[in-house]
């Protein structure tokens, strides 16, 4: 705990200390559909040096100094302006980005969590693909052996008065067992439309974007509710305010809200009908 309070004070006072310098922030990496990693950062700003363009380095290592820059990929070069790009990678390894700054020179001054990945990004496994590594040949057990999953529970005495046909300890462990499945009810992850992983020029879907940017994708739901909450309220086109209800949704979910969760999937249930059903579900299965 002391390292790590230790680390993040040492990169606190690093960044102050080169605050004027040409040093992008807030690098974050976001898994998008099919094989694209989309990068979105925070340009510095009144800068000693004007930035002429970004470099953009991959590796499976974390970069944490400039020397291993070596044996990073240097994958793009963008313009000054930009504040995002999307990678195409071919596997699921776990991948670590740094984007930096060129001036007359390459500013390789690397921070980690600032603008270097400190933990790496793979793509979404496919659900064809999940479905054919977790498929499992039926499987015959001898008299006397255990399962590894225990078979649900089925509870033959409330309400009927039929005769118990197993003893009660091992109706005790089963009860115990069910239970402890039930309530492992694992949450999903966190959803983004395709639209929303690269920064648009301007319009409505900028202010999408950048309240997704500065509070969604760090988890910190609390505002991401009061600035969508905000946003939805104004004269936005109407593809943007249904996306936008649909991350309030999400974020009311991942605040544990889960009634108020289900109330506004629901109402945009017409426009998403899939994917709705899909958050509805989890947040009825994670209802107290």
């Amino acid at each position: 705990m002391k390292k790590t309070l230790i680390f993040t004070l040492l990169i606190l006072l690093s960044f102050n200390l080169f605050a004027d310098k040409p040093i992008v922030k807030d690098i974050q990496a976001i898994a998008g559909k099919g094989t694209k990693i989309n990068l979105i950062w925070t340009n510095p700003q009144n800068t000693d040096e004007e930035i002429t363009s970004y470099l953009i380095y991959r590796s499976t290592k974390p970069i944490t100094k400039s020397l291993e820059l070596n044996d990073a990929i240097l994958i793009a070069e963008v313009d000054s302006f930009s504040t995002s790009y999307t990678d195409t990678v071919k596997d699921y390894k776990d991948y670590f980005y740094a984007v930096l700054a060129k001036t007359d020179k390459i500013y390789d001054l690397i921070l980690p969590t600032i603008n270097s990945l400190s933990i790496g990004v793979h793509l979404n496994y496919s659900k064809k693909e999940t479905t054919n590594q977790t498929k499992e040949k039926e499987k015959l057990y001898s008299q006397g052996s255990l399962r590894e999953k225990p078979l649900p529970y089925i509870d033959y005495i409330d309400g009927l008065n039929e005769e118990q046909l197993i003893s009660d300890e091992t109706l005790d462990i089963t009860k115990k067992l069910s239970k402890s499945q039930a309530d492992k009810t694992k949450l999903l992850e966190p959803y983004y439309f395709e639209e929303d992983l690269v920064s648009p020029d301007a319009g409505d879907d900028y202010l999408l974007f950048d309240i997704l940017k500065t509070y969604f994708v760090k988890r910190n739901y609390k505002d991401s509710l009061l600035m969508l909450k905000r946003l939805i309220r104004t004269n936005i086109k109407e593809s943007t305010r249904k996306r936008a209800y649909f991350y309030i949704g999400e974020a009311q979910y991942f605040s544990a809200d889960y009634e108020e969760a289900v109330k506004t999937f629901v109402q945009i249930e017409k426009d998403y009908p899939v994917l709705a059903k899909k958050w509805i579900d989890s947040s009825l299965d994670n209802m107290n």
